[in-house]
This record gives structure tokens, sequence and C-alpha cells, in this order.
């Protein structure tokens, strides 16, 4: 016993001591938590949703939230990743001026081509309804995404400004919390006052979606009137923000490998929409959001790590990049692993929650949850590469994953359907995070994974055995 505890204040010594792993730690815990509430207040919308509008009208939600992330993505040209690093750079400089001024130009850089994608959006939402979805999503809902693309869009700019500045309570309120909570308290309100439909369903999103942006505004504005954020400001900070041109240069890359993200997200969700119905796409949206609760602390600690990446990497301490991959990548496999397995063993019940016509997709949850363990096990690889500037690099290995993905579902659905879509995402996740962990270690010297059992030393035995062979170089 004693020397457990031992052992328990020599680490909780280094932690304290290393403040890189401290603030990663302490970030990565409070969004832990957010990212837990969010989870319940995701499967209670879910788990109402279906009980109370039925499987279609859960597939007619999960269809919207998919097509405002693609007009997201489209209308942010990856600017929503570009500024996590360069609010970053600029915070760890002190440089408080610059992040007022750079935050101020992206904003307004995009909420313009959000305006045009929503007026495109509500002009051909008939034709989309028509011929993309057979009649499955209604053009009036269309219409009213239509509505919520510029706030989405700008919600998301205010999520990543206050992760970079590393204020992670706000970041994931605007980012996800806030809009689900109160969707959820507008359908609770609206449940013996009016009939279950898609048009009201979507309605209240949309009310939500508004109100969660404008307390992301109201945020904003109050945190750069005095803007502490952590550091003292400069007394001359030299040069202006970074101009829209190198902007633009700097984001491409991240905007393609957001756009491949996107298409690995939510491929399986339009295509099942095209090919099946809308009960079948309520299905999948539970089982794959429930694969997705294991990926609960790669995804919080990412939330801390990307910015920290490039503070680090700013600093030149390739020593310290490596200690805070092997810290995180152990953290994220010991919270993650043993979800991961109770997921896949309870599949059944689990989905016997939410009705029959769910618990029938277990097989579904089981594939997706092999395709997590590596996802986890892989670690930050995909933030690592972006944030110290091989994000051509992620775009590459992002690209190939798409295409993979994009095949694997239009060659599988048809022939397996729902279980089609869950072989190909997993097929596809794993050869995107074995891709990124090679060229990671080729770039840095270091693996970038972690697997209990296999110690760096064994990996460093295997690597000079691959040199001697005429293996990895």
């Amino acid at each position: 016993m004693n020397a457990l505890k031992l052992v328990w204040h020599k680490q909780l010594a280094k932690v304290r001591g290393n403040r890189d792993v401290h603030e990663v730690l302490h970030g990565s815990a409070i969004t832990f938590l957010f990212r837990l509430f969010g989870f319940v207040l995701l499967y209670t919308l879910q788990l109402f949703i279906a009980r109370e509008y039925g499987a279609g009208n859960l597939g007619v939600y999960s269809l919207a939230i998919t097509l405002l992330n693609i007009g997201m993505v489209l209308a942010l040209f990856g600017t929503d990743t570009a500024i996590i690093r360069l609010l970053a750079e600029y915070r760890a400089q002190g440089a408080l001026a610059k992040i007022r001024q750079l935050f101020g130009k992206v904003a307004l850089w995009t909420f313009l081509p959000s305006l045009l994608l929503s007026g495109l959006f509500y002009l051909f939402a008939e034709h989309i309804s028509r011929y993309v979805f057979a009649g499955e999503l209604p053009a009036g809902t269309l219409r009213v995404i239509a509505w919520m693309l510029p706030f989405v869009s700008l919600g998301r700019l205010y999520a990543s400004a206050f992760r970079a500045l590393h204020r992670v309570t706000a970041s994931v309120i605007v980012d996800t919390v806030g809009m689900r909570f109160l969707h959820l308290l507008f359908l609770l309100i609206a449940l013996p006052l009016f009939a279950p439909t898609s048009q009201l369903l979507i309605g209240l999103l949309a009310a939500a979606v508004m109100l969660n942006t404008l307390y992301g505004m109201a945020k904003w504005h109050v945190l750069s009137r005095d803007f502490r954020a952590g550091v003292q400001p400069l007394e001359q900070e030299a040069g202006p923000a970074i101009s829209f041109r190198a902007l633009c240069t700097m984001a491409l890359p991240m905007y393609l490998s957001a756009s491949m993200e996107l298409v690995m997200s939510w491929t399986d969700t339009i295509m099942l929409g095209i090919f099946t119905d809308a009960e079948t796409v309520g299905v999948y949206s539970v089982v794959i959001r429930l694969s997705m609760v294991t990926s609960f602390a790669l995804i919080s600690i990412n939330t801390m790590l990307s910015p920290k990446f490039s503070e680090i990497y700013a600093r030149g301490d390739l020593d310290g990049l490596r200690k805070m991959i092997a810290f995180a990548n152990r953290l994220i496999f010991f919270a993650s692993a043993p979800i991961n397995l109770l997921v896949a063993i309870f599949a059944a019940p689990l989905l016997g929650l939410f009705g029959e016509e769910f618990a029938a997709s277990s097989l579904v949850l089981v594939i997706l949850c092999l395709g997590q363990f590596i996802n986890f096990s892989s670690g930050s690889v995909i933030p690592l590469l972006t944030m110290t500037g091989h994000q051509k690099t992620a775009r590459n290995i992002l690209v190939f994953s798409a295409l993979l993905n994009i095949c694997g579902n239009g060659l599988l659905i048809p022939w397996l359907g729902i279980t089609g879509a869950a072989i190909a995402t997993a097929i596809s996740l794993s050869c995107r995070d074995i891709c990124a962990s090679y060229w990671a270690y080729r770039y840095f010297g270091f693996r970038t994974w972690y697997i209990p059992f296999f110690s760096e030393k064994n990996s460093v035995l295997l690597r000079r055995r691959g040199h001697e062979e005429g293996g990895l170089r």
C-alpha cells in the first residue's frame, strides 16, 4: 500500500511540475465532464424523439444535423481550425490585440459565404428533397435548415476561439451542449401543447441553435472587452494579425481535412438516407452515437491538445511534444477501453431502450466499437499533424480515407444495408488512424499510439529490426 501511495505521489508531482501537462489534464477533465453531460443530453434527446416522434422523425432530425454540418464546413473554409492554431500562438505571445483583430476579420469573412449558401439551400430545397432524398426529407424542413446555417457557422467560430484561449466551458457549451439542452427543453415544453410533427421538431431545433449562438456572441463580447485570456498583453505587438491571403493559404489544407472528416462522419448517414428510408437512418443515428461514447476521452483531450501542440511546437520543444503525446495517449486508452468493451458486450440491451427496431442492430454497434478501438488506441494523431505544420499530410490521409468510406458505403449499403454502412465506416476509420500514425512516426521519430504490454522499448526493438531488414526508413 505504501509503495502504491509513493508511486501516486510521484506521478502527481510530475503533473504539477509540468505546466503543459497540468493545463491539458485540467482542461480535459472539465471538457470530459461537459461532454459527458452533452452525451446524456444527446441520448435523452434521441430517446425522447424516438418515443414521442417515432424513428422516422428521428431520421429527419439526424439528416438535418448532417446537412447543417456539411453547410458549416463549406462556409467556414477551414478557418475554424486555423484560428485554433493562430489564436493559441498569439495567446502564448501575449498578443491580445491580434486575437481581437483576427477573430473579427474571420467572423466577417465567413459570415458572408454562409449567407450565400443559406440562400442557395433555400432556393433549391424542393429539388434536394425530391431528387436526393426522394421526399423523405420535406422541402419545408430544408428551408428551416437553410435559416440555421449562418448561426451554426458563427457558433462554431466562437467555440473554436474559446477553445484556443483555453476557455473550455464556454467552448463546449457553444459547440454542442447549449444547443442540445435548449432543444430538449423546448421539446418538453411543447409536448403537451402541440402535436409531434417533423416541422415542430426542426423548428424548435432552429430556435435552440439561434439562442445558443447569441450566447456565444455575448460571451465573446464580455471576454474581449478586458481580454486577459490567462496572459498579460505585451506593451507593443509587432505587426498586424495574419493577412487574409496568408490565412487562406493556411486554412485550405485544413478546410480539405475538415471536409474529409465530415465525409468520414456523415457519408454513412447520407447514403442510408439515399438508399433506404428515414426510419433506418433514425436507427443508425442511435447506433453510431452509442459507439462514439467510447471516444469521449479522445475528443475531450483533443480539445485541449490541439492548441497545446501548436504552443509546444512553436517553442521548438520536440521532447516536450513526445512526453505530451505519451501522457495523453495512455490517458485516452485507459479512459476509453473499459467503456468500449462494456458497450460492445451490452449492445442489445442498450439499443433495446430505444425500442425493438433498434435492438435488432446490436451487431452493427459491435462492428463500430471495433473501429473505435483502433481510433482511441491511435491517440491524438490527426490533431498532431495539423497543428505542427503537417496539415497537407493530414489532408492527404483524410482524402484517401474519405474516398475509401464513400466507395465502401456505396458498395456495401445496397448489399448489406445498415451492417454494410458500419463495416465501411469501421474500415475507413481504421485506415485513417493507421496511416496517420505511420506518417507521424516518420516526421517526429516517436510512436503516437498506445496499447498496453507493448512498451516503447519493444517498439524501438521492432523499428531497429525493420531498419536492419530494409523496412521502415
